[in-house]
């Protein structure tokens, strides 16, 4: 599963080779899982290695014990802030239960699911790269 992850994403930045007028890359991941923590720092040293000036913003859902019972979160989440420090230009961090909270007090969804949760994260996203 990984190595074609990882095949899937260099194919995709063998098209980004191509571009005349490439501004940079906004990266969306969860500091808390393995593949949303572990394979973005990964791919981020990757990143910054073979485009070192082009800018790098990063959307990061961070998580919350009250929404997800995983254990090794708080681990993930320390670890993967720190290798990723260095790596963003930028970081717009989202609480996960902050999340949560909007979407069922303020936007009146009795259970939100993860995509009202990440279309209020891309909602967010678009007002500031409009």
């Amino acid at each position: 599963m990984f190595q074609e992850l990882c095949m899937l994403i260099w194919n995709q930045l063998l098209l980004v080779d191509q571009c005349t007028g490439l501004q940079g890359f906004l990266v969306f991941h969860a500091f808390g899982g393995g593949t949303g923590s572990g394979f973005t720092s990964l791919l981020m040293e990757a990143l910054s290695a073979a485009y070192n000036k082009t800018s790098k913003v990063e959307f990061a859902v961070y998580p919350a014990s009250q929404v997800s019972p995983v254990v090794v979160e708080p681990y993930n989440s320390v670890l993967t802030a720190y290798a990723n420090m260095a790596e963003f230009d930028c970081s717009f961090l989202f609480d996960n239960e902050s999340i949560y909270n909007i979407c069922h007090r303020n936007l009146d969804i009795e259970r939100p699911t993860y995509t009202n949760l990440n279309r209020l994260i891309g909602q967010i996203a678009s007002s500031i790269t409009a």
